[in-house]
């Protein structure tokens, strides 16, 4: 049976405590924590929630550029705040820009390499997301950067509507990269460009998506991340969650 995660960053407006009981009682089995909610958060909170609604917080997500002026501060600063929540991935994007230039490349590896070693000194993973307008935008920068890395610690967060984006063909990303899979994660909400729901990018082959997910053996969590609705409540946010994992599972 599949389970899922939802990301908070849709819910920045809210604390905590004003949905994610409502996730856990649609059938969310997880949490992955956006900026917002987990950098003031105390520990105690998370496990005051763990506690009362059963969800696990499975990850931390980072937007922050490691070749940013403070990148690599700011990224080693998130690794020490997911060890004092005892939340063991961090979801990173790689930095950079989709044409950067060999040597830009190089340094970004390079700072990659030492965010590795810091989660590795702490037992946390890194889940890389490729995103457009970073270097990681498509197949070809983001096989680069995972083979410049190989560490056991440093592994692939898969989203087809990106790689969709950059022009690859989703089910070839997952294929290639498959063995450095961690984490897997849908786009949805009202696409901006058709106003459809619930998923981004609607004319992808989701049947062969998820047939390709089965067969490399992937079995964790499943995270959505519902964006795009300008609610005044929650409500309409966890709604279009539960939508996506229903419409999702009818897929597989």
């Amino acid at each position: 049976m599949r389970t899922y995660c939802a990301s908070t960053l849709p819910f920045s407006p809210y604390p905590l405590t004003e949905f994610v009981g409502e996730l856990a009682k649609g059938g969310i089995t997880a949490i992955e924590l956006a900026h917002t909610h987990y950098s003031d958060v105390e520990p105690r909170t998370i496990i005051e929630l763990r506690e009362k609604t059963g969800v696990k917080f499975k990850s931390l997500l980072s937007t922050v550029a490691v070749d940013s002026s403070d990148g690599l501060e700011s990224l080693i600063s998130i690794l020490d705040k997911a060890q004092r929540l005892s939340i063991p991935i961090v979801s990173i994007a790689s930095g950079g820009k989709e044409d950067a230039t060999d040597e830009e490349i190089h340094t970004i590896i390079d700072l990659l390499r030492t965010v590795t070693t810091e989660a590795e000194n702490r037992n946390i993973t890194l889940a890389l997301y490729a995103h457009e307008g970073s270097l990681a935008y498509n197949l070809e920068h983001t096989k680069q950067l995972l083979d410049a890395i190989p560490s056991d610690r440093f592994t692939f967060y898969y989203s087809p509507f990106h790689f969709h984006l950059a022009g690859d063909d989703p089910v070839t990303a997952l294929q290639t990269l498959s063995e450095r899979l961690s984490s897997v994660y849908f786009n949805c909400g009202v696409d901006s460009k058709t106003g459809s729901e619930p998923f981004w990018g609607p004319e992808m082959d989701f049947s062969a998506i998820c047939k390709e997910i089965e067969r490399v053996g992937y079995t964790d969590e499943i995270m959505l991340i519902y964006l795009g609705l300008n609610a005044e409540t929650p409500q309409p946010i966890i709604q279009g969650v539960l939508n996506a994992r229903e419409k999702l599972e009818s897929y597989f």
